[in-house]
């Protein structure tokens, strides 16, 4: 890979990255707005769409970093260029391999999942008298398990299909990964 098509990758994974930290910031005002407007049903409800629309954008756009430093498939031809290209990135910006919060296969299914799971014959009939996202804590009638996915505001865990994404470290690891990205891009100018 030149010095050229990197470059393209990385600004690629640093705008990944803003949109997931702006998505961040708009999650904790989302946050903040719920406990300000405990006693407005109304407001409430308007708080945790917000919290859902930004979970949705944290949790895309950390599947498609994901995929840009982790790639789904390394056979064939064009799946040995991903994994050549997706080591170099990772090797050019110093970061871990095995051990990193963004390599996380539930992100990869996270992305894959709804639609099958809301077609099997079993789960539309478990999930169909109920929204599909609600936040766990403000929902005192149903089971957790009944429920599609769910957001714990208070401890940042986000459930989906049954699989939990602890979004503060995956927040934080992709703040220490555009710092890596940024500074990567200042040497190079």
């Amino acid at each position: 890979m030149d010095t050229k098509e990197l470059l393209l990758y990385l600004r690629q994974a640093q705008l990944q990255c803003e949109l997931i930290m702006q998505s961040g910031q708009q999650l904790d005002n989302a946050i903040k707005q719920l406990q300000d407007w405990s006693e407005d049903l109304s407001c409430q409800r308007r708080a945790c769409e917000d919290m859902y629309h930004a979970v949705h954008f944290i949790m895309i756009h950390c599947y498609q970093l994901s995929r840009l430093f982790w790639p789904a498939k390394c056979c064939g031809e064009v799946g040995l260029d991903n994994c050549h290209r997706a080591m170099t990135l990772r090797t050019e910006i110093n970061m871990p391999d095995l051990q990193h919060p963004l390599r996380n296969e539930a992100l990869w299914r996270h992305a894959e999942a709804l639609d099958y799971s809301v077609s099997e014959a079993n789960s539309l009939q478990r999930f169909k008298q109920h929204h599909v996202t609600s936040v766990n804590h403000l929902i005192t009638w149903m089971d957790s398990e009944a429920m599609l996915s769910w957001f714990d505001p208070v401890t940042g865990t986000f459930v989906f299909h049954n699989e939990e994404f602890a979004l503060t470290e995956l927040l934080t690891s992709v703040k220490q990964l555009q710092q890596d990205i940024l500074h990567y891009l200042h040497n190079q100018h």
